[in-house]
């Protein structure tokens, strides 16, 4: 019976050795309003419950297609933008590429995505302003159709910058006021609580 007792109590204490930080560091992210400190909590606004990203297949207006296979295996940046990439556009493509690029070892980690609703800008300034970021997916879509094949962002706002983790769940947002460093933060702890993508 001792015998037993103590075989348990090790398999507890080793139970709690491994799994224990990583629940609690699950529990600092996605518990904001705990008795710890504002510096621990997340910048971006989360979106409760996690909305999941059906099988889909978008047309673009270049012709090329989109699937849902563009978003799973790696943690997604992606900015969703309106008929011109203006200034509150071009700093949060800025900010995207800054962040991905200052999470070091775990930057292949996470992509970065534009999707654009119509095509009103012209071909030149385009190319101008997505020039800079070469490694950026970059396409533009009717409005009706990506509300309509995803309707998650219907009733989201757009200028947003969305959050989409390696299984294609929908989870997180930012505002054209979110921070860079604030970003990082939250993907860092991402990144490190979770073991995919």
């Amino acid at each position: 019976m001792e015998k037993k007792t103590k075989s348990r109590s090790y398999l507890i204490g080793l139970f709690a050795v491994f799994f224990g930080p990583l629940f609690f560091a699950m529990w600092l992210f996605y518990v904001p309003n705990s008795w710890l400190s504002s510096k621990t909590q997340n910048h971006g606004t989360l979106i409760q419950p996690a909305q999941p990203l059906e099988k889909f297949k978008l047309a673009a207006i270049d012709g090329s297609t989109w699937s849902h296979e563009e978003f799973t295996g790696k943690w997604t940046l992606l900015y969703i933008g309106d008929e011109v990439c203006d200034l509150y556009c071009e700093a949060s493509l800025f900010k995207m590429r800054q962040v991905r690029l200052t999470l070091g070892r775990d930057s292949p980690r996470v992509q970065r995505k534009y999707f654009g609703l119509h095509k009103h800008q012209s071909t030149q300034a385009i190319a101008e302003i997505f020039s800079k970021y070469p490694q950026m997916g970059v396409a533009w879509f009717d409005k009706a159709v990506i509300f309509q094949t995803l309707p998650q962002f219907k009733d989201l706002p757009i200028h947003q910058i969305y959050v989409i983790d390696p299984l294609g769940n929908l989870m997180m947002r930012y505002s054209k006021n979110a921070t860079s460093k604030g970003m990082k933060k939250d993907l860092k702890r991402l990144l490190k609580v979770s073991k995919i993508g």
